[in-house]
């Protein structure tokens, strides 16, 4: 067991299928867990037991079923304009760690078991945004709700574009069918605002960044893994400023 220090405090974000947690010493992130159901009972509060928690659940499990003296926070809490009532906490709070650290206008690309795309314009003000499928959720959709479809895995690399069997065709759908959907939104996102920049997270991040690299130029757009927890850090401490840009430190934390 690690002795905790007294300024150490968790975020934590309980997803549709993973528990994602983070350690701060103070303002500094010190480490990051994604854990899948099967480490769910393994999780890190029991190397840092009793340390003040904030965080949120999006997922069918309460937060205070996992941690029961963590500080829930609320739409309520994010002090951004024009938000709709229903708007996932979680799209909230990465939207509002990208205004942190990126500022406006912005638009968070959020890869996970859905893929949305959350937009703030140049006055920082919820913009509005879309919710797709997921990548893997398409494949599973595929291969769960058709007789004869197999379930096919993200390919690595870019398929052949007319598949000529089963399992690159599939390949191909997903490759380049997730590519045009990005495409026409991020175009339109750029037409409104042309001085934007697109941010990618979540566990599809490697694959839906590999996508962006093939038609957005490199200086629109980066990548971050840590924009709920940058988020929950400012909600937490509405005066710190990030003084080290979170992207020199995007594969720290594992």
């Amino acid at each position: 067991m690690v002795s905790p220090q007294s300024n150490q405090w968790f975020a934590l974000i309980i997803g549709n299928s993973r528990q994602h947690w983070a350690l701060f010493t103070g303002e500094h992130l010190s480490h990051t867990w994604h854990l899948t159901p099967e480490e769910f009972a393994f999780n890190p509060a029991q190397d840092y037991p009793n340390l003040p928690c904030w965080g949120a659940s999006v997922g069918s499990v309460p937060l205070h079923q996992v941690y029961p003296t963590a500080i829930a926070l609320s739409l309520e809490d994010i002090p951004i304009p024009r938000m709709y009532s229903t708007l996932g906490i979680d799209r909230a709070l990465a939207l509002w760690g990208a205004l942190q650290v990126y500022g406006a206008p912005v638009c968070v690309v959020d890869a996970g078991t859905a893929l949305t795309l959350t937009l703030a314009d140049n006055r920082g003000e919820f913009a509005g945004g879309v919710i797709l499928p997921g990548v893997g959720l398409m494949a599973r959709a595929l291969a769960d709700y058709t007789a004869a479809l197999p379930y096919v895995t993200l390919p690595p690399d870019p398929p052949p574009r007319w598949g000529t069997t089963t399992t690159t065709a599939i390949e191909s759908g997903l490759y380049y069918g997730t590519a045009a959907m990005l495409h026409a939104y991020l175009d339109a996102f750029f037409q409104a605002f042309p001085q934007g920049t697109v941010i990618v997270t979540g566990g599809d991040r490697p694959f839906i960044s590999k996508l962006l690299g093939t038609f957005l130029e490199p200086h629109r757009w980066c990548e971050d893994d840590h924009l709920v927890f940058w988020g929950i850090r400012a909600l937490r401490n509405p005066t710190v400023k990030i003084e080290m840009h979170p992207m020199e430190r995007i594969d720290e934390f594992h």
